[in-house]
């Protein structure tokens, strides 16, 4: 197990040194614990800013990045996603719904 697991640390360095992310575009809600470790250098964005292209809002999750996952951290997290996953889906309803309506050609009667 242990040379399976050394192994697989080698490819995961690997991927990691020959990754180049790219910038994104679109919207992004960045959730971070509210808490962060002491020594690390300040960054609202956990580094992402540069790559993300479009608008950006910051969620704050309480706890640690080590127990956002755990209670009670991770049910604030949950209320917070799914709010985040309604606005979306309202928001892509209405976009679907303006296209439709405005890309729709307009019903005209022929003159007699």
């Amino acid at each position: 197990m242990a040379y399976i697991l050394e192994l697989l640390s080698i490819e995961h360095d690997k991927a990691f040194a020959k990754y180049q992310p790219k910038p994104y575009h679109g919207d992004v809600v960045l959730y971070r614990a509210a808490k962060q470790l002491k020594g690390i250098i300040e960054d609202p964005f956990l580094g992402w800013k540069d790559l993300l292209q479009g608008r950006v809002r910051l969620c704050e999750v309480p706890g640690h990045q080590q127990n956002i996952l755990h209670q009670p951290h991770v049910a604030q997290l949950a209320r917070e996603l799914i709010a985040d996953l309604q606005t979306a889906q309202q928001q892509c309803a209405a976009d679907a719904f303006k296209d439709a309506t405005h890309s729709a050609p307009a019903a005209s009667i022929a003159p007699r």
